[in-house]
């Protein structure tokens, strides 16, 4: 089969378009005809070598979607399927087969094709995760998303609407037109000094919980915005840890999704509550290039990877 693999962990330059003998599934996994793959930051981060003990030659590529080619006993699908599934830590969709474990794979959105289905494994996973379990966002409550118009934010922006949320969002001006039709209330600019004073100004004591995806100064910058005794989630990212006060209460978390989060998403996309937005499609030999648009920041939706 045909891969972009790494042969060492030095980078995204380490990346090339090389054959790897096909996978074979072992019992409770099916092997996955890939069609579309999603890029993350998290592939950036594995080929940089911040996870030790990765086997290489290295395949990148946590979330993807295609046609069930074979199975082992207890897959609980048969060939012929068309899935999603999140290979997290393993890796390995950037290539034409992959194995997924039977618990971290399901059904296909109806109302999404391949590269969209991909693209929402892992952003649109996280941002149900921080929303909904971790964060507990109901129906008339404020949130405050942050990096909005990524991958994960353009993902949450929907999900808390979708919950009955009043939606504010953080992002750069050519982004804000994109947010607002996807179901924000009001959109400020981070670049602004008194951007969190714009977001008091139209929610009196501020919001009740910020989902953040952005870290660093951006985050530590929007607690301000938080009412006292609110809340607080943010995705783990590098930098200094959460700092709460206040009142406030949250947590950092790295998502890790299997079949049942998996089914929610394509319960919300098939009611129309949630519009995959995949908005750069590159075919496999580009691989490279589109980690590193991922690692330059500031992508709009997510951006994916079309293979076969």
């Amino acid at each position: 089969m045909r891969a972009a693999l790494a042969r060492q962990l030095s980078g995204i330059d380490s990346v090339e378009l090389g054959e790897l003998p096909d996978p074979a599934p072992a019992a409770g996994q099916a092997l996955i005809r890939v069609h579309g793959a999603g890029v993350g930051p998290w592939d950036v981060g594995f080929l940089s070598g911040g996870f030790p003990g990765l086997a290489v030659p290295f395949v990148p590529g946590q979330e993807v979607a295609g046609v069930v080619e074979a199975v082992g006993g207890g897959a609980g699908v048969q060939p012929g399927e068309r899935v999603y599934a999140v290979l997290f830590p393993a890796g390995g969709g950037f290539a034409e087969l992959a194995l997924a474990s039977a618990d971290r794979l399901a059904p296909m959105p109806g109302k999404a094709n391949f590269v969209e289905a991909a693209g929402l494994v892992i952003a649109a996973g996280t941002a149900y995760e921080g929303l909904v379990d971790r964060g507990r966002l109901q129906a008339g409550e404020t949130v405050l998303i942050t990096a909005a118009a990524g991958g994960v934010g353009s993902a949450a922006v929907q999900i808390a609407a979708a919950a009955g949320a009043r939606v504010v969002a953080v992002a750069s001006p050519p982004n804000h037109d994109y947010l607002l039709s996807l179901g924000v209330g009001e959109v400020f600019d981070y670049h602004a000094p008194d951007w969190t004073q714009q977001v008091r100004a139209v929610v009196p004591g501020g919001v009740d919980l910020l989902f953040d995806g952005a870290g660093g100064q951006t985050r530590d910058q929007a607690l301000a915005a938080v009412r006292d005794g609110g809340r607080a989630i943010s995705i783990v990212l590098q930098g200094t840890p959460l700092q709460l006060e206040r009142g406030i209460t949250g947590e950092s978390f790295a998502a890790h999704g299997g079949r049942p989060r998996l089914e929610q998403l394509a319960a919300l996309v098939d009611s129309g509550k949630l519009r995959p937005q995949a908005e750069t499609v590159l075919p496999l030999d580009q691989a490279r290039e589109a980690l590193a648009r991922v690692a330059a920041g500031h992508t709009r939706g997510k951006i994916a990877l079309q293979i076969g």
